[in-house]
């Protein structure tokens, strides 16, 4: 049976979620009603930067995968380093962020097959939010994210690892968008996370990697 570990932040944890599976469980949900089994690890740590999660991702990563070959990870990259701070600093520096996704992305493909899910859309009008993981506050901008997005598909297209931008379909998805706005701002509801995880159903890469026997199938 096919292992997954979907590894990364809030949003891979789920939270904000009220039946708590975010969108890993629901997708995993839709798989088995699918008939197709797997069994999945939802890594996720709510207040990690990308720093924080590759500290730890290769290894947790590592105790859960059997078979390199076609266990798979699903790597949702989160929003944390994008947020400003103080008098508008970025709570990671641009180019500190790019070199830890970079990093991060390079150490999990070396492990096993990666996909990348680029960062989610905000509720801008529900900004500052306020961490209960450090106390801060923290603003988050949709340009910000649209920007890093960028840059994380340029990255993950240069080596060769599936990237699923879903920021401009979140954007104009009603019930992502109200979801964060009946939430904190930053996580959606379970309408929204289920959203999410039927847009990753649909997607290519991740359809090919549940069904790698399909090789006329591309993975991008």
């Amino acid at each position: 049976m096919k292992r997954v570990c979907f590894i990364g932040a809030s949003t891979v944890e789920g939270m904000g979620d009220e039946t708590g599976l975010g969108w890993p469980g629901r997708l995993a949900a839709l798989e088995r009603e699918a008939g197709n089994n797997l069994v999945a690890y939802n890594l996720g740590v709510r207040g990690q930067t990308l720093r924080e999660i590759g500290v730890r991702a290769v290894a947790e990563c590592s105790a859960r995968i059997q078979d390199r070959k076609t266990d798979l990870i699903v790597l949702g990259t989160g929003m944390n380093d994008l947020a400003r701070i103080g008098t508008g600093a970025f709570r990671t520096p641009q180019r500190r962020t790019l070199e830890d996704f970079t990093s991060l992305v390079e150490g999990l493909a070396d492990l096993a097959p990666l996909l990348v899910v680029g960062p989610f859309p905000v509720c801008e009008a529900k900004m500052p939010f306020l961490s209960t993981v450090s106390g801060m506050k923290f603003d988050f901008r949709n340009s910000d994210i649209d920007e890093a997005t960028w840059s994380y598909t340029k990255i993950c297209s240069e080596r060769g690892v599936p990237y699923l931008d879903l920021f401009r379909t979140l954007v104009n998805e009603p019930d992502y968008m109200d979801g964060l706005e009946a939430n904190d701002g930053l996580h959606s509801n379970g309408e929204g996370y289920q959203v999410i995880a039927k847009g990753i159903s649909k997607w290519e890469a991740w359809q090919w990697e549940r069904h790698p026997s399909r090789s006329s199938q591309s993975a991008y």
